[in-house]
């Protein structure tokens, strides 16, 4: 009797902790930085598609890195989606190699050598316009048009020290005019900590100008909002990929690829194009209402994410010290 006791105790063991494995692989735990809305579209649609529930946790792309960091012994997250290709190259020895049969549809160095991490969209950087502040003759046609002094006061900048984007938006800047044009940049600009303060003070008519990510600003165009206007800058917009990885000894990886897969297929780039004006990375990507293709904005062909990252400090120190001589 105490054999068959114990017997039956393994069996039901066996059959409960096999259970409880299946339980736990039918999940993805996602870190994103990206809006509660668009998680929900992406979660929603990976879990009616594979039956795999998607549990989210939103907060910053730093944070978000020192926590992986931090619980690389015993990882909680799956994916992380989505932030600055130059932070997950910074980050990468917390990922792992996945090669997506989906990321054949990316452009050259949008996807990290040992597939550690493989670009989701990109940001493009413009110049955000009210134009019931402007009037259509004074627009600025160019970067360099910040420079002009008739501005002082009148441009919003975010804080590179601050935002990943703002700091793609400074590298930028010097990698056309150096530091004198950062320096007139700043001299003529508001810097506000927060990106979304720059979007939301232009659409508000708080600020005629502010230079800001394209997708946030053809919100409010796709949202009816006559006043708004994007200028694409003579020079080139700056397009700075965004990224996600599987982080390395991920307790779904096998869920976790399936994921990545989903992310960067053409049906969910497309959605996420038409619904949230983020442009896609791949080439193959639809157009969104309103919007011109990729291929016909002018674009800095010089703008290197990777070497955006290398000189990041010496960057920032500059741009504070210059701040702090105002």
């Amino acid at each position: 009797m105490h054999r068959q006791l114990i017997r039956c105790l393994a069996v039901l063991s066996v059959i409960f902790f096999g259970f409880a494995g299946v339980a736990a692989a039918a999940e993805v735990v996602l870190y994103s930085s990206n809006p509660s809305e668009l998680l929900d579209l992406v979660s929603q649609g990976f879990e009616a598609k594979t039956g795999i529930k998607v549990s989210a946790v939103r907060m910053g792309t730093g944070e978000a890195m020192k926590r992986i960091a931090a619980e690389k012994d015993r990882p909680l997250c799956d994916v992380f989606w989505s932030g600055d290709s130059a932070v997950l190259e910074n980050a990468k020895e917390n990922f792992q190699s996945y090669k997506s049969p989906e990321a054949a549809a990316l452009p050259a160095g949008y996807v990290e050598k040992d597939h550690r991490w493989t670009a989701s969209n990109a940001h493009v950087m413009i110049i955000m316009v009210n134009k019931s502040l402007v009037k259509a003759e004074d627009m600025p046609k160019a970067w360099k048009d910040l420079f002009d002094p008739k501005w002082k006061g009148q441009i919003v900048v975010g804080n590179p020290e601050k935002s990943g984007s703002s700091y793609a938006q400074a590298y930028g800047i010097y990698k056309l005019y150096g530091w004198d044009g950062i320096n007139k940049l700043i001299a003529n600009a508001k810097i506000l900590d927060s990106s979304s303060l720059i979007y939301k003070g232009v659409a508000a008519g708080e600020y005629p100008l502010g230079v800001t990510m394209e997708y946030a600003a053809h919100r409010y165009i796709a949202g009816g909002d006559k006043n708004v206007g994007i200028i694409y800058p003579a020079e080139g917009a700056f397009v700075a990929p965004e990224a996600a990885g599987i982080v390395k000894n991920c307790p779904h990886p096998e869920e976790a690829k399936k994921f990545l897969d989903y992310l960067i297929s053409k049906p969910v780039v497309d959605e996420i194009f038409a619904q949230f004006s983020r442009r896609p990375a791949r080439l193959d990507a639809g157009a969104a209402e309103g919007l011109p293709a990729l291929q016909d904005i002018p674009t800095l062909e010089s703008f290197d994410p990777m070497e955006a990252d290398k000189l990041q400090k010496e960057i920032l120190a500059k741009w504070k010290e210059i701040v702090l001589s105002k």
